[in-house]
């Protein structure tokens, strides 16, 4: 476990450091994205950060909030349902017209979905939210990540740690869905392919996160104001404030906590370590390993033994193979 002081401490280094640092945030007119972009802002120098969400009114309310947070940051709103692949095409079409490069990719799309509905592409709506659309803005991105000189970090935040069975033929969910099935394997896919992905591209890191229970708007918008609103009073005293989550994420995605397996430079893999921190263990076993299933606290929340197995069976390969297969189909073409 990271204690908050030690977070707090790394992250105002950053505003120390020379340089552009360039970050995306899919999912970031809300909840735990909105967070950790704000909190971004405070303590990165000069930051570019783009948003992409689905509301206009609350993409525009944040850019004028991290403006006045930051004069010397650059600011950009996406309005963009990304359910759709193809709206996930476009979205990255406008990134890569602006940037050459991005530091951070931080993905936090989701909502508690409890009945199946497909979208028109023929995805699970929430399982496309949760997984596909991000593995897809990490595909398409790749390059502009591969270019960071920071190295660059890629932050899938779901449930790391809370993996569990999921089986070859039904991935995508269409055979056989489940309110607890589509989390679980929401949950698998996205931690086997930032291992995957980890081992391809060894000088990005890759961290799935488990955000522990934030006080977000999400009970509300997914159960109702009346009901939501209990299962928020009755998790407060265990939850996390929006402005610690933020932090946090901030510190997971900025720290040489978490470096890349192969760094260019190994001298720059992210703000030095303070307090005696050292490199985390991988989800494959190996201190600094570059792929990270993390608690919210940013420690080690990989279960060895379920990972090995699907290992074993060469799942992590199985399951982005998959994914490269889904993207062809809800396209319809073999991109």
């Amino acid at each position: 476990m990271v204690g908050l002081s030690e977070v707090r401490k790394s992250n105002s280094v950053l505003h120390s450091r020379d340089g552009d640092f360039v970050a995306v945030f899919v999912g970031g007119t809300s909840g735990i994205g909105e967070a950790t972009a704000k909190e971004l802002a405070k303590v990165v120098k000069k930051p570019t950060i783009h948003l992409v969400g689905r509301n206009e009114a609350s993409g525009s309310r944040i850019l004028e909030e991290l403006k006045a947070a930051n004069p010397e940051g650059t600011f950009h709103f996406i309005q963009s349902d990304v359910s759709l692949i193809k709206n996930v095409d476009q979205a990255c079409s406008e990134i890569k017209q602006k940037e050459k490069a991005i530091d951070l990719l931080f993905l936090s799309t989701g909502h508690l979905a409890t009945s199946k509905k497909d979208t028109s592409e023929g995805l699970e709506n929430n399982h496309a939210l949760r997984y596909y659309s991000r593995m897809r803005f990490v595909h398409n991105l790749l390059p502009l990540l591969s270019a960071s000189k920071t190295p660059a970090r890629v932050v899938t935040v779901l449930a790391g740690g809370q993996e569990g069975k999921i089986e070859e033929d039904n991935l995508d969910l269409q055979k056989s869905w489940s309110f607890m099935k589509a989390a679980s394997y929401a949950a698998t896919m996205n931690s086997l392919a930032v291992e995957h992905l980890a081992a391809q591209y060894p000088t990005i890191s890759f961290a799935h996160v488990f955000p522990g229970v934030v006080r977000t708007p999400l009970m509300n918008t997914s159960f109702g104001s009346i009901a939501g609103s209990i299962v928020g009073f009755l998790s407060r005293p265990m939850s996390l404030s929006l402005q610690e989550s933020g932090q946090r994420n901030v510190f997971i995605s900025t720290s040489a906590a978490y470096p890349p397996a192969a760094p260019e430079d190994p001298t720059s893999i992210g703000v030095p370590l303070v307090d005696g921190l050292k490199a985390t263990v991988a989800s494959t076993g190996k201190v600094g390993g570059g792929s990270y299933i993390l608690n919210y606290d940013g420690a080690n929340n990989a279960n060895e033994k379920l990972m090995n197995g699907y290992r074993e069976q060469g799942f992590p390969k199985k399951v982005w193979d998959h994914t490269l297969a889904i993207f062809s189909k809800a396209l319809g073409s073999t991109q």
